[in-house]
């Protein structure tokens, strides 16, 4: 028997930051998003963290506190600028949200 055997497990209801209750938590997961596809164009690219902060405008020390995902201090548009910086196309959709009253509370995605 393990000593961790009394732990409860919950499925995600696809957002992490929804299952920990956090108030913005579909800002948090494209924010995440952004983030991550941020760090795959710098390994796709192989840049280093330097380098790649020279790219984006970003100081080396700061972008690794990013890429270890501290981004809280940034706005998703300014992920967005770091995005386009890196050579990558980043589109904004914006439709009605459907299936509910006129008045339905829309919501936030990033698919990369």
């Amino acid at each position: 028997m393990h000593p961790h055997d009394d732990t409860t497990v919950a499925p995600s209801g696809g957002n992490v930051f929804a299952d920990l209750g956090f108030a913005n938590a579909e800002l948090e997961l494209a924010k995440a998003r952004m983030v991550q596809t941020i760090a795959d164009e710098i390994e796709r690219r192989g840049l280093s963290q330097r380098d790649a902060g020279a790219v984006i405008g970003l100081p080396q020390p700061k972008l690794s506190t990013l890429l270890r995902g501290q981004w809280a201090r940034y706005s998703l548009d300014r992920l967005v600028r770091f995005a386009t910086r890196l050579g990558l196309d980043v589109t904004v959709r914006i439709e009605r949200a459907g299936g509910g009253p006129d008045d339905r509370i829309g919501h936030l995605t990033v698919a990369a």
